[in-house]
Order: structure tokens, then sequence, then C-alpha cells
């Protein structure tokens, strides 16, 4: 392989593992902001660079397993990393096909579209990941795709691997070019940060506001009343004396009978 034709490829090998970060970055996100559809979105759309990557690496036509050789030994891949996946490699081929092979496969029983959550608590606890046609497991971690279960973990791993490898041999082939994409993303990195500051500043504001509206408002004191000037002192009226309680009467003596008159003398 040619310098011009391993840059070319060595350049799409670094796109694909961007967009495949990238993906993961907005799966990370609907997954902490519980938004099922975003979940169901991001990974799927993380299987996209990763098939990508995979093909390219071990192709499974037989024409272009040369190439595959080539790209693995300038990366120094071994063929037993885990994105030698047919799985993976294929995921898109045929996708109309498998959609009907999968409809046919799960005839009968029962199907769930769509799923984040635990198969085993739909219905009568007969689903498994094979007759899910999108669905992803919170508790294992596994993203399903027409019946096919990827571990995402172990792709974020086995990506995270050919990533490094790829950016080694890019820095090499580019240094200039690396060197301005390392300061372009730090200047990106540092207003992302800005961004995310500010935002926490006007959430915290808000909430402050907030607290404070649906806090009562105190009432204020009333301003103590100002004594009354003392009058001048007016001059009581002397308390009137009880009038002494009248003694009793003093009984009458009784009158004195008449001394006897003395008979007249002859």
């Amino acid at each position: 392989m040619d310098n011009t034709t391993l840059a070319i490829y060595i350049h799409e090998l670094r796109n694909q593992c961007l967009h495949a970060q990238a993906s993961f970055n907005l799966f990370n996100q609907s997954v902490q902001a519980g938004q099922g559809q975003g979940i169901l979105y991001s990974a799927q759309m993380i299987l996209m660079p990763t098939s990508q990557i995979a093909s390219l690496l071990w192709p499974t036509r037989a024409r272009a397993r040369h190439r595959g050789e080539a790209l693995r030994k300038v990366l120094q891949l071994d063929d037993k990393h885990p994105l030698n996946d047919r799985r993976l490699s294929e995921v898109w081929e045929r996708s109309d096909e498998k959609t009907e092979e999968w409809i046919a496969n799960t005839k009968g029983k029962q199907i769930a579209f769509d799923l984040v959550g635990d198969p085993k608590v739909l219905g009568d606890g007969t689903s498994t990941e094979e007759t899910i046609y999108r669905g992803y497991n919170p508790d294992t971690r596994i993203f399903t795709y027409r019946g096919v279960s990827f571990n995402l973990p172990a792709v974020a791993n086995a990506l995270t691997d050919v990533a490094g490898r790829v950016n080694v041999v890019y820095r090499q082939m580019f240094p200039e070019q690396a060197k301005a994409d390392d300061e372009a993303r730090a200047r990106a990195e540092e207003a992302q940060k800005q961004a995310i500051a500010e935002q926490q500043k006007a959430m915290e504001a808000a909430e402050a506001a907030k607290t404070e509206t649906e806090q009562p408002a105190e009432k204020k004191k009333a301003p103590a009343k100002k004594a009354a000037p003392k009058k001048a002192a007016e001059k009581k009226a002397p308390a009137k004396k009880k009038a002494p309680a009248k003694k009793p009467a003093a009984k009458k003596a009784p009158a004195k009978k008449a001394a006897p008159k003395k008979a007249a003398s002859k």
C-alpha cells in the first residue's frame, strides 16, 4: 500500500473514531437525562462508525482482505481484536433483508420495539433479546438491534484501543495538522468549560431567585410608639375620708318614777 492510499485510510479511520466518540457522548447525555428515544438513537448511531471501522480493518470480502491486512500491520492490530466481529462489520449489509428475517424468526413470539429496560418484565416474561427489534437494557448495558446484541462498554473499549493506534500513525504522517488539531480542540474545550460555568451560574441565580420568591416576606415590625408626653400632674382631689361609723345612739335612761306624794298633813 503506497503512502497516499495509506494516508486516505488513516484519515477515514480517524474520522470514524471521532464520529463514534461523538455518538457515545450523545448516548451518555441521553442516559443521564433519562431520554429513551435519545438513548436508542445514539446507541444505533454508535454502530454506524463502528461498523465502518470493523469493515475497513477486517473486511469479509476476499478481494479486500489485502487492504485489511496492510492496515492492521501498520496499526499493529491482532486478529483476535474485539472489533473483528462480523456482526459489527455486516450490521448494515442487507439491512432490509435482515428485517424480514427478524420478522420471520419472531412469528408467534412476544416481541418489543424501542425498549429501554429489561425485556423480562414485559408481558408474560418470555421476551428475550432475540425478540427485541431495538432496545437497551440499562442493567446489562447491552444494546439490541434486530435481535442481535452488542455490549456497549466492550465496544467502547475496543474503539478506544483502535483510536489510540490510529492517532499515533496520524501524528507521524501529519505532525503539523495534528498540532493544529490539538490547538483547536483545546480552544473548543476551554469554550465549553466557560459555557458550562456560565450555565451553572445562571442556574444558581435562577434557583436563588426562586427560593427568595417562595419564602414569605418578613413582616416589618411597626415602629414603637413614642410615649405620650406626660401631662402636668393633675392634683388629684384628696380621697374623701370615709365618715366614721356612727355610734349607736345611747339608750335613754328609763324615766324615774315620781316619788309618792306625802300624805297631806292634817
